[in-house]
């Protein structure tokens, strides 16, 4: 056998053994197109369809319904410049399943430099597409569980947030349940605004939010939410705890700390304080999510949230930074408070804006709760 023979030979057995789909056609690129003058044995493997069955017919007979054929818009101009074409797309193989196959299609020119035929290189790569596919969605997955987990972050303690965010219902339907209520609101924040930069009055708003955030979660408390000046709190949710009241007492002190911490910073820096009421309630609620399906917000209601929120409004006038209802102590002392009067003095009955009921009220003394 002659060097030129075996040479002949050797390529010859490289197409029809080669892992990769051959596929080669003659050279004419008008309508109705090329005819395929040769298959090799893993085209046959991966497209169902044998030599003797697709020889003389176009390669269209690999496309359907799902075919991108914007894909070949190009491929005439490629070719004829004697560059590598490359495409994806659905491709079909004889008995109809769809396939996702990735070619390559090069010229082959005859001594006088004319194109002799086309030869196409193509794969299967179903599996890779499915694999990147999932890829893609498990990172848009994360990333949406991420943005679930920084969005909850701002309205409740880390422990809840990660809980609520891997699961799909975390919190439930519809229901009544006994929470603790804190509610606190910056006294004169009208007056601050008007002799600050909108910019400023933000700012200042923002560090205060963040502050007590701070504060809530460290008692396991969450945001119901924020209003302008004031901030909502519960605890107690997503489900109830053995010392919920008492976590809201310890929160309310612990506010009042931190407050008086921002302040003498602030005192150092030549800036005004901030003051804030607080008041602290017990009882029934109507909670969870609340809106329609493209819109949905976690919202608390009932006689103890307007309560809690009237209760602090006697703040100022009982000149107490902490005002809490009786049925927050009692619900304390059920937790395991039982010294709680160490902490409260009496401060009477009285009516709140909204309520007809009037209710016992208790007045914070300064030196806080500690732990039994």
């Amino acid at each position: 056998m002659t060097d030129e023979k075996a040479a002949k030979y050797n390529a010859d057995d490289v197409l029809e053994y080669a892992t990769d789909s051959i596929l080669v056609t003659d050279c004419n690129l008008e309508t109705p197109g090329p005819k395929i003058i040769y298959v090799n044995r893993s085209f046959e493997k991966m497209t169902g369809w044998s030599r003797t069955e697709i020889l003389g017919k176009s390669p269209r007979i690999l496309q359907g319904q799902k075919t991108d054929h914007r894909i070949f818009d190009n491929m005439a101009e490629i070719l004829a410049q004697g560059d590598v074409w490359e495409g994806q797309t659905i491709n079909y193989r004889k008995d109809g399943s769809e396939f996702m196959m990735e070619w390559s299609i090069s010229s082959v020119f005859d001594p006088e430099g004319k194109t002799s035929c086309y030869v196409a290189v193509q794969r299967d790569i179903t599996r890779r597409v499915e694999t990147e596919n999932k890829l893609i969605q498990a990172r848009q997955d994360a990333a949406e569980a991420n943005r679930k987990r920084i969005n909850l972050a701002r309205y409740f303690s880390p422990q809840t947030a990660e809980h609520l965010a891997d699961h799909d219902n975390p919190l439930g339907q519809m229901r009544r349940q006994n929470i603790a209520v804190l509610f606190i609101d910056i006294q004169g924040s009208t007056t601050i605004a008007e002799k600050m930069d909108p910019e400023r009055v933000v700012a200042i708003l923002q560090s205060f939010y963040s502050r007590m955030a701070k504060v809530i979660f460290a008692y396991n408390g969450s945001i119901e939410h924020f209003a302008g000046d004031s901030l909502l709190a519960i605890f107690g949710m997503p489900k109830v705890g053995d010392n919920d009241a008492i976590n809201a007492l310890k929160c309310s002190y612990d506010m009042i700390k931190e407050l008086d911490r921002w302040n003498e910073k602030r005192v150092r820096q030549g800036r005004e304080k901030i003051i804030a009421d607080i008041s602290v309630h017990y009882g029934e609620v109507v909670l969870g999510d609340i809106g329609v399906r493209e819109s949905m917000s976690f919202t608390v209601i009932g006689d103890t949230v307007n309560t809690t929120s009237r209760l602090q409004e006697l703040c100022r006038k009982l000149d107490k930074r902490v005002l809490v209802s009786e049925d927050i102590l009692q619900q304390a002392e059920v937790e395991g408070q039982k010294s709680w009067q160490n902490y409260y003095c009496y401060e009477g009955i009285h009516k709140v804006r909204g309520r007809e009921e009037a209710i016992s009220v208790y007045g914070g003394i300064e030196s806080g709760i500690d732990s039994e």
